[in-house]
């Protein structure tokens, strides 16, 4: 156990946040839950985040330094650190609601294995932007997941080496983030045991300007997706795949169509396939936030994100042999 004996433990990792880092300590610290402490990992951070983390107050906080390895590593150390029964992971670009720990350590009591809560982004989520909505799609991300320690364990933990053998290639702008590390040991645990939805706790993620770059970055990140599906394959089952192969909530199967046809020379085809996604992707920005302007401005990405993703599926599909479209 720790100093205080807590029962949970509140696992951060962080790189770079510093003012992030205290926006979520804050919350931390209204937490209707009290027997908990919080392991905050500064992963090679250059702007003081530990030394902001050590200054924390209404928490009990730790702080474990790591040398840049990633997020997956830096999670490992915090879980390594600790020796509470009940862990719980959020991130430094998240902010729970006063009631998010009793609502997970209820569950937990309840005899559930893994807990994940209800993740909605903080505010108007733009076409330029990404941000994080998670409920009981299947994907369990570790800014809103509880384990029970012994599970988690016997689990093996998270697998870093899950990002390589899924084939997953960030580059540089997302080096370190890892990929599907927090699917598959969810899954591993809720096979074993008994898996919750905890509607009641809740986390508030940030909503990053992500750009045109930082757009069409994400949506190459989807071509590991296929190979997720098939490591886990009740994935096929949940809302996040509609018709046990489509991927998100707005079909690609206007740019297929488009493909085909040009490929095939069916310009009447291609024609009608083409008016088909660019009215697809209107109607998808119609509903996105923000001036008309920003939102014109923003088709040509959308529709190059749609292009970018649908290829990326395409070819994690044929290497992994698990179709996802």
């Amino acid at each position: 156990m720790t100093e205080k004996d807590a029962s949970v433990a509140v696992i951060v990792p962080v790189r770079d946040r510093r003012a992030l880092i205290r926006s979520l300590l804050d919350a931390l610290a209204e937490q209707s839950y009290r027997d908990f402490e919080v392991i905050v990992v500064d992963d090679g951070s250059n702007d003081g985040s530990g030394d902001e983390a050590e200054r924390a107050e209404g928490v009990q906080t730790r702080v474990v330094r790591t040398a840049g390895s990633g997020a997956v590593a830096a999670r490992r150390a915090g879980v390594a650190a600790s020796r509470a029964p009940y862990l719980a992971f959020t991130d430094s670009d998240c902010r729970p609601d006063p009631g998010w720990l009793a609502a997970g350590v209820a569950a937990l009591d309840a005899g559930a294995d893994v807990v994940n809560g209800a993740t909605r982004p903080a505010g108007p989520v733009g076409p330029l932007d990404h941000s994080v909505a998670s409920g009981e799609e299947g994907l369990y991300p570790t800014c809103n997941v509880f384990y029970r320690r012994n599970a988690y364990d016997a689990a093996g933990g998270f697998d870093p080496g899950a990002g390589d053998r899924l084939r997953f290639r960030p580059g540089r702008r997302a080096r370190g983030l890892g990929f599907g590390e927090d699917t598959l040991l969810a899954w591993a645990v809720r096979r074993r045991g008994r898996a919750a939805f905890a509607p009641d706790a809740v986390v508030e993620h940030e909503v990053v300007h992500d750009g045109a770059v930082g757009t069409l970055s994400r949506a190459a990140m989807v071509a590991a997706f296929p190979a997720l599906v098939r490591e886990v394959p009740e994935l096929r089952g949940t809302q996040l795949i509609r018709a046990r192969v489509s991927l998100g909530r707005r079909s690609r199967l206007p740019v297929y169509v488009l493909a085909g046809a040009l490929v095939g020379r069916r310009p009447r085809v291609a024609s009608l396939a083409a008016g088909w996604w660019v009215a697809s992707a209107a109607a998808e920005l119609r509903e996105a936030p923000g001036p008309w302007s920003a939102r014109v401005v923003g088709l040509p990405v959308v529709l190059a994100r749609d292009v970018v993703s649908a290829a990326c599926l395409v070819a994690g599909s044929i290497r992994a042999r698990s179709p996802v479209i």
